[in-house]
């Protein structure tokens, strides 16, 4: 069971790391500017 099981892990794990540095990236840039809009929004209220 361990042995038919294990490939199918090992796939998975190999397949992820690419989806889950994509979400990052993702993640970071709709951050960076959603901080963008706010910085702004700031700048625009303090002027």
């Amino acid at each position: 069971v361990k042995s038919k099981k294990f490939p199918i892990f090992f796939k998975s794990v190999r397949k992820n790391p690419k989806k889950v540095t994509e979400k990052r990236e993702f993640l970071r840039k709709t951050s960076f500017r959603r901080n963008i809009v706010v910085i702004q929004k700031l700048i625009t209220v303090n002027t």
